[in-house]
């Protein structure tokens, strides 16, 4: 269970990323998504990989809500917006539910609540989208960074939209999620490890496809690159992470 969960973490943060889009009238939508994800813990489970994950979303001129996502609009129109966000975020480690068995030994992670800002400025060169966010439930005490530059292309139906860009955890975020305490490495015989903080790069793409005025299609796509504090922790048996998200929305 707590890889499912922890692959709303990628869901959670690719809708607020994607929150930020401009919208004269309210409109909501809902629809059906399967989620994949490769994690970077050991011992993850094949069967916890792929999730089915429905959708509710709300986008208006001054309010957005995206599944696991919500916010407040503070400056919206079609070149620049800027927002207060709060979402989920699923941090959870369930230690029994583990096929490694030293994995097993070591302490749970807890989900928590993350709140910040997002920003997006649009030029006909592409997009520039940052968030800055933190924990707000005490649980990491965590910050994390995340900015990107991504390019469009589109047709009459389609649009696909590839980016690049780069995420900053702050020291207790990456502590949190990949440290060993020495009693942890007492139980487990795993190393103890206290990374600091730590620049991650990722390259991502996003694609729709309109059937018609309420039925479209999406596909979006995600490769991190852990960095060093990540892939050096004793919990990770992997050099990336991805995620593949797709599915289809009615809008009204």
């Amino acid at each position: 269970m707590h890889k499912k969960l922890t692959g709303l973490l990628s869901l959670s943060m690719l809708t607020v990323m994607s929150a930020s889009a401009f919208a004269d009238d309210g409109k909501w939508s809902v629809g059906a998504s399967v989620l994949y994800q490769e994690q970077a813990y050991r011992g993850t489970k094949t069967s916890d990989k792929f999730m089915p994950v429905p959708m509710v979303n709300y986008e208006g001129k001054n309010f957005y809500f995206h599944t696991l996502a919500t916010g407040y609009y503070l400056w919206n129109d079609k070149k620049d917006q800027l927002s207060v966000d709060l979402f989920y975020y699923p941090q959870a480690y369930r230690a029994k539910d583990n096929k490694d068995s030293r994995m097993r030994k070591l302490d749970n992670r807890r989900d928590t609540a993350m709140a910040g800002l997002s920003y997006r400025h649009h030029e006909e060169w592409g997009t520039l989208r940052t968030n800055f966010s933190g924990d707000i439930l005490g649980k990491s005490d965590g910050m994390r960074f995340d900015a990107a530059y991504l390019y469009g292309f589109e047709g009459d139906k389609w649009s696909v939209q590839p980016g690049v860009g780069v995420i900053w955890s702050s020291e207790k975020q990456n502590r949190y999620e990949y440290g060993i305490t020495a009693a942890e490495s007492r139980r487990s015989g795993l190393d103890e490890y206290r990374p600091g903080s730590s620049w991650t790069p990722y390259v991502e793409v996003t694609g729709h496809y309109q059937f018609d005025e309420n039925w479209s299609a999406f596909a979006m796509g995600r490769i991190d690159l852990l960095p060093s504090e990540a892939k050096d922790s004793p919990m990770v048996d992997k050099k990336h992470t991805s995620i593949l998200w797709t599915g289809v929305t009615y809008t009204f």
